[in-house]
């Protein structure tokens, strides 16, 4: 690739814990965050320090044509690209990847096959979110790359369609909709009024105290009286048992072979989309086949999995402070199909 007559630059894809790389990978996207109050801006954006400097570089200094790296790390490539598009734009679908607020999207076709791991820091030892490449040895590497003709026309893969945000009041209509009861349905809309409000105060990081809420918190504060409106009692609801953060049970005594649902709690902030596999394999126990529900949560995120043909699979995610109809990111459900798919 011939990288003379044109810019390379390189965009962040989170942590390794919480990576979204396989998301701008699927649609052919590249973006960054946070993009809450709307295109750049430099006075809105100016409160937000460095951050700030990549949004500005995303928007002005990036063009078509440019070549763009995938990273992950410092040292990690998932792919390379070329810039396809003539500027950003604006997409609330990207305002909530595993909580990433990544509002501002760029198209960007990706080559396949071009995967690359660097020693670690080869990029720095702390790489701004979108910025320039300056680093020989992945020069280097982008100049010897040889993509097919193919690869280079191909056409993008088509955005995810526009989903709905949902209010309390529209969710309290779904849910009954979907066949709660009205009184349940009080209960729940009720319930997560008032745990919107300690979510948003444990946002803000000028009024909370320390690391809270850290994860004994996420159950007893937020994850638990969440639950109980969903049906689940306190007889029900094992806190760590064996080994389990929050086990679910549909009946006592509490045994393996009551065990309905295997909740995982992380503390905030935390990824719910990459850790299912370890609640997947406290359901897997033998004894356990009855449990076919799976939920991981940090207190205000949660994400629904369900054992479909021996394997559990995301059905649906719910962000409290952040509610739509669906998600089309993950292929699953919203507001309304979490909430089901936790009820008792």
């Amino acid at each position: 690739m011939d990288t003379e007559k044109r810019n390379v630059w390189q965009v962040g894809t989170g942590s390794h814990e919480r990576s979204y790389g396989d998301i701008f990978l699927k649609f052919s996207v590249m973006a960054v965050g946070p993009g809450d109050k709307g295109p750049y801006n430099e006075k809105i954006y100016s409160p937000y320090g460095d951050i700030k400097n990549s949004i500005r570089r995303f928007y002005q200094d990036a063009k078509k044509g440019d070549l763009v790296v995938l990273r992950l790390g410092t040292g990690q490539m998932l792919a390379l690209g070329e810039i396809a598009d003539d500027g950003p734009v604006i997409n609330e679908e990207f305002g909530d990847i595993d909580d990433y607020h990544l509002q501002h999207v760029r198209r960007v076709k990706w080559f396949p096959n071009t995967k690359k791991n660097f020693p670690i820091r080869t990029l720095g030892g702390q790489v701004r979110t979108f910025a320039g490449v300056n680093a020989s040895s992945v020069l280097r590497w982008i100049e010897r790359v040889k993509v097919t003709s193919k690869a280079l026309h191909r056409k993008l893969k088509h955005l995810p369609k526009p989903s709905v945000s949902l209010s309390l009041q529209e969710l309290k209509r779904g849910l009954i909709a979907a066949g709660l009861s009205v009184e349940r349905t009080n209960k729940v809309v009720t319930q997560l009024n008032s745990l919107r409000m300690i979510a948003r105060w444990y946002q803000d990081e000028e009024k909370r105290l320390g690391k809270r809420p850290s994860e004994h918190e996420t159950i007893a504060y937020m994850a638990i009286p969440f639950l109980q409106s969903l049906g689940w009692m306190r007889e029900n609801a094992a806190i760590e048992w064996n080994g389990i953060d929050v086990a679910l049970f549909d009946r006592l005594p509490s045994k393996d072979a009551f065990l309905r649902c295997v909740v995982e709690a992380k503390a905030f902030g935390s990824s719910v989309f990459k850790p299912f596999e370890q609640a997947a394999d406290y359901a897997r126990v033998k004894g356990r086949e009855h449990c076919k529900r799976l939920i991981v949560t940090d207190g205000i995120r949660y994400a629904y999995f369900k054992k479909q043909g021996g394997e559990f699979k995301p059905q649906a995610y719910l962000n409290i402070l952040r509610m739509r109809k669906h998600y089309p990111l993950y292929d699953c459900g919203g507001a309304v199909e979490a909430t089901m798919g936790m009820v008792k």
